[in-house]
């Protein structure tokens, strides 16, 4: 973890519902709390990340403080391709006679992906951008879209590349992909949970990150692991003891609910052992907090675990 937070850009991808957000959230945390300065770049996500802060406003597309040291912003793509545009143009006028022109739109509309690259070129820019002379933030952390749509926005650069060698995107481009390949700086963490289908796609996006991508793997994170407090030779032992209890609806409900927990902690441990052999490389196991909503007391919790968790 602690090599983890001294990259400068982290991708967070996986299977939708999988705690992406609060995962960004405890990672920020962490860093911030090693003394970093972080900005979280969600892509067009749905409002929740303020209320893991503590905060209950809308984090839209201006950068706003969350926390001390943790920063957000909210990219959309019309929101992202107007302050690129502005980046590359250098100029509202020129890009208002440009990008908002009907004919220039319909065409842009039709670009697979350039909605993602945007966004994307957003959050880089955002690891160049300055405050008095110095990099305004230590780590951006990319609070991206789900696997799939992660995939087709990592990609986008090396395509630029080979279809547009030169031109007005392609130093540009060149700059993302070689901040992507750069292990000492970028890493992809894939969040999953201990079940069949979100390990079934962090298999397949890690092979993806190995292969066409070329993108460094970091840490594999399973949220939401259940606990093993009942897996144990003791609560073996007690459970046998006890046995059935008819006529007992009390004990018969608490009995019902431990062998439902046994039953999830074994299917979790049997997905962690197959992630540990495909992708390989380290996983950090994140507890199931018993509240679904969830903010800064249970973020900081989560933040001590990754701190906590081997480099």
């Amino acid at each position: 973890m602690t090599s983890l937070v001294e990259r400068s850009f982290i991708v967070l991808s996986g299977k939708g519902g999988v705690g992406r957000t609060t995962v960004a959230a405890a990672i920020a945390r962490a860093a911030a709390d090693a003394g970093k300065r972080v900005l979280i770049a969600q892509a067009s996500a749905a409002e929740r990340l303020g209320r893991l802060f503590g905060r209950f406003g809308p984090i839209g597309t201006d950068v706003i403080a969350l926390a001390p040291g943790v920063d957000a912003v909210n990219m959309t793509p019309q929101s992202a391709l107007h302050q690129y545009g502005l980046k590359v143009l250098h100029s509202e006028l020129v890009y208002r006679a440009l990008f908002e022109n009907r004919a220039v739109r319909g065409f842009l509309g039709a670009i697979p992906g350039l909605d993602a690259y945007a966004m994307l070129g957003k959050a880089w820019w955002h690891t160049t951008e300055l405050f008095e002379g110095r990099p305004r933030y230590d780590l951006v952390i990319l609070d991206g879209p789900a696997s799939g749509h992660a995939t087709l926005m990592l990609r986008i650069p090396g395509a630029l590349l080979t279809a547009m060698p030169k031109g007005p995107l392609s130093g540009d481009a060149r700059a993302i992909r070689a901040l992507l390949s750069d292990a000492a700086q970028t890493a992809l963490v894939i969040v999953t949970l201990p079940e069949d289908l979100p390990a079934r796609e962090t298999v397949e996006l890690a092979a993806a990150a190995r292969g066409p991508l070329a993108i460094p793997l970091g840490p594999v994170i399973v949220n939401a692991v259940p606990s093993d407090a009942l897996s144990g030779a003791e609560a073996d032992a007690v459970l046998r003891a006890v046995g059935p209890a008819p006529g007992n609806a009390p004990l018969d409900a608490t009995l019902r609910l431990a062998a439902s927990l046994r039953s999830h902690r074994r299917v979790a441990d049997e997905v962690l052992e197959r992630l540990r052999r495909d992708p390989g490389g380290p996983l950090i196991e994140l507890p199931r907090l018993p509240s679904a909503d969830l903010g800064p007391a249970e973020v900081a919790a989560l933040a001590a675990r990754l701190a906590a968790a081997p480099d």
